[in-house]
């Protein structure tokens, strides 16, 4: 919904999912160990160095936009629209500039940049006007077949998500009348690691 109905040039702005910059690369590579491998081994050495094959995949991108807004309960423009349930109509006057030089979780942005605007108004604050933080990940898979009788084999997984435990913030709280109105106070996960055998 948009904050007032009858104008609705005042929703003009970036969409929701509107990711600026996003790279993503995969990749798979044999790893160069074991019988006509460029580092032959033989025995046991080959048997447990040989046939193991990366995998993995990076992805950069640059942070999602959110909107500034009252909290869901004041209804500040007096239209109703708070009772109903659907939420986070109502936005603030801008009076400054929002950015910050170094955001941080404790201060994604400048808060002092907005205020109420008078009851019975409308916010003059636009949608999707801030951009959260950025967001890279590495996935990466160590993958191992041993032949076994009858044709089948085994699959030996080594995997990790997030390899390097990078801290990816997530967006701020955005409303204003919230105690912690320009933090952030959540992650996505930590480095996770995990191992598996497949019959094939």
């Amino acid at each position: 919904f948009p904050q007032d109905s009858n104008n609705p040039g005042a929703e003009f702005g970036r969409s929701a999912f509107d990711v600026r910059h996003r790279f993503t690369m995969s990749f798979s590579y044999d790893l160069p160990f074991g019988p006509s491998r460029s580092f032959a081994t033989r025995g046991w050495t080959a048997a447990l160095f040989g046939g193991w094959q990366a995998n993995g995949i990076v992805t950069v991108q640059s942070g999602s936009p959110f909107t500034v807004s009252l909290l869901s309960e004041l209804d500040n423009s007096n239209t109703g629209r708070a009772a109903l349930g659907f939420g986070f109509n109502d936005r603030p006057n801008v009076i400054g500039d929002p950015n910050v030089q170094n955001p941080s979780a404790d201060s994604w942005f400048n808060t002092k940049a907005f205020e109420f605007p008078p009851f019975g108004s409308f916010g003059n604050a636009g949608r999707n006007i801030l951009e959260g933080p950025k967001f890279a990940n590495i996935n990466l898979a160590l993958v191992k077949h041993a032949s076994i009788s009858d044709g089948g084999r085994l699959q030996f997984r080594v995997e990790a998500f997030n390899l390097l435990n990078r801290v990816n913030l997530g967006l701020p709280n955005a409303f204003l009348g919230s105690p912690i109105f320009g933090q952030i106070g959540s992650a996505g996960s930590a480095r996770r690691l995990q191992i598996g055998i497949r019959l094939l």
